[in-house]
């Protein structure tokens, strides 16, 4: 790619990725400037140093110095490799971990020397990673720099705060208790709603900032001559604010601004020996290390055979379970652990969740495998991970595997063959049945949609009389979304009071979306489910899910009294099921621990009771009047068609 093109690539994608460069170019002629400053300032403060005192002082710096230097500098790099891995993690690229250290490693190290550290680091991680588009790339220099500063602060400040003779500890106790809340606020974020990444990210960039800027002090003690008496607690803390100096200067190396700040915090030391481990320090921490990364970076990236993916698109085509059907909503993606055994992955801030039963439930080495597969996905996203309403089989593998689990939910099972009203168990079902009727009330499953506006009120009645539309592992309106659905709609008098859905699966149907108007007739929903329970055993289905209740009979006392008013709420919607005298399956949350099972529930209720916008469906972007949707006599093949006017 050429140079105006790698530019058309950062400039052109859209609005939030273009790069203001006369910004860039006023920044580089600002830093250059202030580095000649602080230069002009470090020379007139050392014109008085004898050159051959320095060179003396290098003669006294013994071997075994430069070798603890030099594995101190490699430590304080392998630090530095795992930035770029952690933010990888975080956007979700799909790049090696081990690719993105290098590229880190080689970046910094250059760009460190060099100075202007958001623009060469950019082009070296773009250079080195050829999967990787140019903004992309400068958009990973800036979270990486950017993570940087905020643990070099938080290393700063809890060092200034310790450490007896350090200056400052009144400022770094705000600073430190400052990051300490927004570190805390982001925890408690929603998943896409915090500018942070999440706790388990931010607290390994703190240990990675301490591994990095501790070994790099370390590595200049280790270089200091012998008749420099200085303690490492005396050197850390003037170390940590210089290097920040020198790193917020955007100067070449720090070069200027990092001599002048340590020389001033370290007044009762002599400054010729001081000088001589500072440049015996960027011989070691900076000049080496940019040489050998430069050196790679001009040889290219290295090519890395990639394992095969399982494929989903088999699976997409013929959903093999209903419940996967939300796959369609375009809010979490299925991943393969092998080329017949899957899960539906959905992220919250903190967790990874499997939702529902692996597509391999009847087999127990496979739910091993897929429990396993969440796990490494897990860790590569910085999650933690957990199953969600699951079965009892792949719980109690689970448990086998050493994680907690927790009865949540309850789920009504049909089987449409050997379903029949008659009998005692569904007296209160044909009551419901024959008001619903006797109410002029009538239900199609139509091959084409004609008035979506309609619909769209019904649900949107639906979600201002229930406190809005439910997400995570509930379906939510939208027509592109329904397509992929079956729908039932109730009539009266020509005009449509209330609709239900089910996913569809290979052999089963799964009850989705419930939504109805006010001044409902009594019986209708049960009106609408007895069609698809119907036609089901017409279509020779084995299953028919009517969907979960929750249960919190499992929870501790204390805690079911706390939930005891949404227990009240759920009664309804558990005897409105109970009609139809179903087959209650236990429903199951399982985590690593018992802190990662209560952390996941209570992200899982909040993104129930509170879910983001959808990011593949705007709904209200579609001109829903003038569209139709049409439904094929198959079960699984809808198709949609514009109106022609």
């Amino acid at each position: 790619m050429s140079k105006s093109g790698a530019i058309a690539q950062i400039a052109a994608v859209d609005d939030r990725q273009q790069v203001n460069w006369r910004r860039l170019v006023l920044r580089a002629v600002l830093s250059l400037c202030a580095s000649a400053g602080f230069l002009w300032l470090l020379s007139q403060r050392l014109a008085h140093i004898d050159l051959a005192e320095l060179v003396r002082g290098f003669e006294t710096v013994g071997f075994t110095n430069w070798l603890a230097a030099l594995a101190l500098t490699l430590l304080s790099f392998a630090a530095v490799g795992h930035y770029d891995a952690v933010m990888h993690r975080h956007f979700g690229s799909e790049i090696p971990a081990a690719t993105a250290r290098r590229a880190g490693i080689c970046a910094i190290a250059v760009s460190q020397t060099l100075g202007l550290g958001l623009i060469t680091g950019s082009i070296l991680r773009w250079r080195m990673l050829p999967g990787l588009s140019l903004w992309m790339a400068s958009r990973l220099a800036a979270a990486v720099a950017l993570s940087f500063l905020l643990g070099w602060a938080f290393v700063t400040s809890l060092a200034l705060c310790l450490m007896p003779e350090a200056p400052f500890r009144v400022p770094a106790a705000w600073v430190l208790a400052g990051l300490c809340l927004a570190g805390l606020v982001s925890t408690l974020a929603p998943q896409g709603r915090s500018l942070l990444p999440n706790g388990l990210t931010l607290s390994r960039l703190v240990v990675l900032a301490a591994i990095d800027t501790l070994a790099a002090a370390a590595a200049l003690w280790a270089l200091c001559p012998p008749g420099l008496e200085l303690t490492f607690a005396t050197l850390l803390p003037a170390f940590l604010l210089a290097f920040g100096a020198g790193l917020i200067s955007g100067a070449p190396g720090g070069v200027g601004p990092f001599e002048i700040t340590l020389l001033a915090l370290l007044p009762d030391h002599p400054e010729p020996a001081l000088l001589t481990a500072i440049l015996a320090w960027r011989g070691c921490y900076y000049a080496l290390p940019a040489v050998l990364a430069a050196a790679v970076a001009i040889r290219g990236a290295r090519p890395e055979a990639l394992p095969p993916k399982p494929s989903t698109a088999v699976i997409m085509r013929k959903l093999p379970q209903a419940d996967l059907g939300l796959i369609w909503q375009g809010e979490h993606r299925l991943s393969m652990a092998s080329h017949d055994a899957g899960l539906l992955l959905a992220r919250t801030h903190h967790s990874l969740i499997g939702l529902f039963d692996p597509i391999a439930r009847p087999k127990r080495a496979e739910l091993g495998l897929c429990l396993a597969h969440l796990t490494n996905d897990a860790k590569s996203s910085s999650c933690l991970p957990a199953l969600y309403k699951v079965s009892a089989r792949p719980a109690v593998v689970a448990r086998g595997l050493g994680h907690a689990c927790l009865r949540i939910a309850r789920e009504a099972v049909l089987t449409p063959g050997s379903y029949s009203l008659a009998g005692p168990k569904r007296a209160g079902l044909r009551r419901k049945l024959r008001q619903a009727r006797a109410a002029g009330v009538s239900v199609t499953q139509p091959e084409r949609i004609h008035d979506w506006p309609a619909l769209e009120a019904i649900a949107t009645a639906w979600a201002h009389a229930h406190g809005g539309e439910r997400g995570f592992s509930m379906g939510r309106f939208c027509p592109d979304y329904l397509r992929h659905q079956r729908l039932y709609i109730a009539w009266q008098n020509y005009v449509p009071i209330g609709l239900v859905s089910f996913q569809l699966g290979a052999n089963d149907w799964a009850l989705d979306l419930i939504r109805y108007g006010s001044d409902l007739p009594d019986g209708t929903i049960h009106l609408l489910i007895q069609t698809a329970i119907d036609e089901a055993k017409a279509l020779g289905l084995a299953r028919l899910s009517l969907a979960s209740v929750p249960d919190f009979s499992a929870l501790p006392k204390p805690l079911q009294h706390v939930l005891g008013g949404a227990s009240a709420q759920h009664q309804g919607l558990l005897r409105f099921k109970s009609a139809f005298a179903p087959d209650w399956q236990p429903r199951y949350l399982t985590a690593a621990n018992h802190a990662a099972l209560a952390l996941a529930a209570v992200e899982i209720a909040r993104a129930i009771h509170h879910p983001a916008p959808l990011p593949r469906y705007d709904c209200s972007a579609h001109d829903t009047g003038n569209a139709d949707i049409e439904f094929a006599s198959d079960r699984h093949t809808w198709h949609r068609q514009e109106n022609k006017v």
